[in-house]
């Protein structure tokens, strides 16, 4: 039902031509869907099962439409991958949900105690930039969320792309992240709840 919903209202607003003052409003509204239907789906599951996911979120302050990129059925951030396991083991390692945090209502992983106490005394210094976003794509003035196996820290931020393709793009071109930073503050706008 969600897929015919999504398909119907993207060829509305195809139909209806581009808009002057929105930024790919089609892409948003079609992102925006997804999250949706992703947040329908854990409901049904948790309606169905009886399973006591939906509570615990809103025992914990969890805000499923952040700025940063989460797991539409667990509500991690990034995909559950641990933010701190980038700096330290310079890899993409999944986080355990036995050592998780929330922060500012964003729900995270970590593969250990260790990270996570990292993560809780220093937030900042590892949540990802444009809240996970690809910047190369933000540069062009759309939001496509990044996938955290493509990532590089650069100059002591955390940086996550959608593709390999932008990431070697960003690698070569870092000025794309002051691009980026143009568009960031009209499309965190629209992505805030």
């Amino acid at each position: 039902m969600c897929v015919l919903l999504i398909s119907r209202l993207r060829r509305m607003m195809l139909a209806s031509g581009p808009q002057p003052g929105r930024i790919v409003p089609h892409r948003m509204l079609t992102q925006g869907f997804q999250i949706l239907c992703g947040v329908l789906k854990t409901a049904l599951t948790a309606g169905f099962f009886g399973l006591p996911m939906l509570a615990a979120a809103k025992a914990q302050s969890i805000r499923p439409h952040e700025m940063v990129i989460s797991d539409p059925w667990s509500g991690a951030a990034i995909s559950g991958y641990d933010p701190v396991a980038y700096f330290v083991e310079q890899n993409a390692i999944s986080g355990n949900p036995a050592y998780q945090l929330v922060h500012e209502g964003t729900l995270w992983h970590f593969a250990n105690e260790g990270n996570r106490a990292a993560f809780r005394d220093q937030p900042r210094a590892y949540v990802p930039a444009f809240g996970g976003y690809d910047p190369v794509a933000m540069a062009s003035g759309l939001t496509v969320a990044g996938t955290p196996r493509f990532f590089l820290v650069h100059e002591g931020r955390l940086y996550l792309f959608r593709r390999e393709e932008n990431r070697a793009a960003f690698a070569k071109n870092p000025q794309l992240a002051a691009e980026a930073q143009k568009f960031w503050p009209e499309l965190s706008r629209q992505l805030s709840p």
